[in-house]
């Protein structure tokens, strides 16, 4: 799209473009450096972060030594006012590929592209939150994981994914919430044993703890997440990944965005 940024990462192209607003947050928590080389369609050519106004405090602005742009097609780098990467070149790699395409060839090839597809798409979204582990708090950051994956990871494995993915979510929401460690082998193990355990869990355990990360974050309330009490209804339980994703969702925002 016309209006998205793509921009690069300690010198290398980030795998897909954002919008000015997520650009903005990458900025304030620290992820993207004046230093960086961003470019937006209609520009000249790749540019300093730190020359894009309003994107940084003035406080962190420092000055800017002479950069080299990244080339996608060659691996190397460009001098600096080079010519614009064409679009099919922009940092975003196989998540831009035509969905259109990506649909054919997955027919084409049996489900076999689209399994590929699928597990670089999503390793490339987890791999844009790897670079940092903490918070300027220091507390502890939890893992960003494709929201998609979760739900068909969970399908896939009959619901044993599931039960994982809450007690990870547990753990991870208590250590950064609470600053303490979830490790407590048993209730993964209760939660494997008997589903409806890890039924309990997400629906009346793990919503407080999604709230208190977003609350400790300073991210605003998310009605996403009090959706909950809808599952009640044991009819409704074999859509419980579906809850699992929206959670997901919620706390990937403080995974990418936490200051």
């Amino acid at each position: 799209m016309a209006n998205e940024w793509h921009f690069t990462l300690n010198g290398q192209p980030a795998d897909s473009p954002v919008s000015a607003a997520q650009l903005k947050q990458l900025a304030g928590a620290g992820q993207l450096q004046p230093t960086d080389m961003v470019w937006q369609e209609g520009m000249t050519g790749w540019a300093p972060a730190s020359s894009i106004k309003g994107l940084f405090p003035p406080g962190k602005l420092a000055p800017v030594p002479l950069k080299k742009e990244p080339s996608k097609k060659t691996g190397e780098f460009a001098a600096a006012g080079a010519a614009p990467p064409d679009r099919k070149d922009a940092p975003g790699g196989l998540a831009r590929m035509n969905p259109f395409l990506a649909l054919v060839l997955t027919i084409l090839t049996g489900g076999l592209f689209g399994l590929f597809y699928a597990f670089r798409v999503t390793r490339a979204y987890t791999a844009r939150a790897a670079a940092r582990k903490t918070d300027a708090a220091g507390r502890t950051l939890g893992r960003a994981r494709h929201p998609v994956a979760v739900l068909t990871l969970s399908y896939l494995t009959g619901g044993l994914y599931f039960a994982y993915w809450t007690y990870r979510a547990m753990q991870e929401c208590s250590a950064y919430a609470a600053g303490r460690d979830y490790d407590e082998r048993s209730e993964l193990t209760l939660m494997l044993i008997c589903p409806v355990y890890a039924v309990y869990t997400a629906l009346f355990r793990l919503p407080d703890l999604v709230k208190g990360v977003r609350k400790t974050a300073g991210a605003p309330e998310s009605t996403a997440v009090g959706i909950g009490p809808i599952f009640l209804h044991p009819c409704l339980w074999p859509f419980l990944p579906v809850l699992a994703m929206i959670y997901q969702d919620a706390l990937n925002q403080v995974w990418f965005t936490a200051p």
